[in-house]
């Protein structure tokens, strides 16, 4: 009996690459945008936890917030779009934002921040 071997086809391998492809391009434009959330969080998450020895007022929020914007080069979000308020438990920060990339010819893949949220408590 002759033994016959049976792979993959054109037509299968074909679909394969290109669906890599697509998640691997996916992947690529959308991987600076979580890393400039993740780096975004960080900075909000250090400011609303730091010590300070006064109350947190919004204008000191955001002069914290715009020197750590320059020395970790965010560039998703201006320091303009971010909301900082008062409230009773403290200074609030707003930093919800959302950002739209290209991905292929006419699609485009919009991506929501929706949990950047904090508040710096008063003392």
């Amino acid at each position: 009996m002759k033994a016959k071997q049976a792979g993959i086809g054109m037509i299968p391998t074909v679909l394969i690459l290109g669906t890599v492809i697509i998640f691997a391009t996916v992947g690529v434009k959308l991987m600076p945008i979580y890393v400039d959330y993740w780096t975004l969080t960080r900075i909000l998450e250090d400011v609303a936890s730091e010590e300070r020895d006064s109350d947190p007022t919004p204008a000191g929020v955001r002069r914290d917030i715009s020197g750590r914007f320059l020395t970790n080069r965010v560039e998703a979000i201006s320091l303009r779009d971010i909301k900082i308020s008062n409230d009773k438990k403290g200074v609030v920060i707003d930093a919800r934002y959302e950002k739209r990339t290209p991905l292929i010819f006419n699609i485009d893949a919009v991506v929501r921040f929706d949990d950047a949220l904090y508040v710096v408590p008063r003392r």
